[in-house]
């Protein structure tokens, strides 16, 4: 199937394009609300600046995907492979990304504020003043994940993995790090006030830094 076919289709009325495959297409500032691309190949499309919220995109493969700008607040992305994807921008409030795959994201300034990440993988994701306010990141892999200047006020990190993660200035106020792995994550000028950091693993992180002016 192609974009306009799809389209087409869509605006006829039909909302199940389960296991479609979309590879490289151009949906670029596409209005498809409610949208059923469930386990569909989505490597490569392009989605920037289109409407997806309340999708369902469960187990879908989004690798390379352009997803800038993106509205998908309240989109189901559980089990998504979106290694390499760019959501620079995205709208992704209380989207759902439990198991999802999102190593290697180019997530700048996304908003995930409300969203379940449990178990995720966002390994080496940049996530640089993204805003992950009350999201629950329970069990995900941060590992070296920059998140310099992101805000996770009242996030759940419980038994999350932090290792060598860039939180540089990050607000975690507030938040759950129960049992998380923070060995040798860098958090110079993060904000822990009322931060949960009990059996936490804080080996190796490094809590100031001297400037040399």
């Amino acid at each position: 199937m192609n974009a306009d076919e799809l389209l087409k289709r869509y605006a006829a009325g039909e909302r199940n394009f389960h296991e479609t495959n979309l590879k490289e297409a151009s949906l670029r500032e596409a209005f498809l609300i409610h949208i059923n691309l469930a386990c569909a190949n989505l490597k490569e499309i392009n989605f920037a600046l289109a409407n997806l919220r309340g999708a369902n995109l469960i187990a879908a493969k989004l690798k390379n995907a352009c997803l800038v700008m993106t509205k998908l607040n309240g989109a189901n992305l559980s089990r998504a492979d979106l290694t390499f994807a760019r959501l620079t921008g995205a709208d992704m409030i209380e989207a759902n990304l439990k198991k999802a795959n999102l190593s290697d994201t180019k997530m700048i300034g996304v908003n995930l504020s409300g969203a379940s990440l449990y178990a995720a993988n966002l390994m080496e994701a940049n996530l640089l003043d993204a805003c992950l306010d009350n999201t629950n990141l329970e069990r995900a892999n941060l590992s070296e994940a920059k998140l310099r200047g992101a805000s996770l006020r009242t996030a759940n990190l419980r038994n999350a993995f932090l290792c060598e993660t860039n939180l540089e200035g990050a607000d975690l106020s507030g938040a759950d790090l129960s049992g998380a792995n923070l060995s040798g994550a860098f958090l110079c000028g993060a904000n822990l006030e009322g931060a949960k950091l009990d059996e936490a693993i804080l080996s190796g992180a490094i809590h100031f830094c001297v400037r040399q002016v």
